[in-house]
């Protein structure tokens, strides 16, 4: 990959976690996800050979990890 794309990748995926987003990834996506820091939730999904078990997290926003990725002060 890439250096430049490589950014824009962990740029992408840091957007999507920080947004609350639903992320599914295969498994040769994992070492995208560590160096993005994107911590192991309900809404971090290995997509596998079953794309279904992405679609209940990716239908709201996972509001129990916005504790830990900004504070409500």
């Amino acid at each position: 990959m890439l250096p430049g794309l490589q950014g824009a990748a962990i740029d992408f995926v840091r957007d999507a976690f920080g947004h609350l987003k639903a992320i599914g990834f295969s498994p040769d996506a994992k070492p995208l996800l560590d160096k993005s820091g994107v911590l192991a939730d309900a809404g971090i999904v290995t997509l596998g050979d079953k794309a279904d078990a992405f679609m209940k997290p990716a239908r709201t926003r996972q509001w129990a990890r916005e504790p830990g990725v900004r504070s409500l002060a």
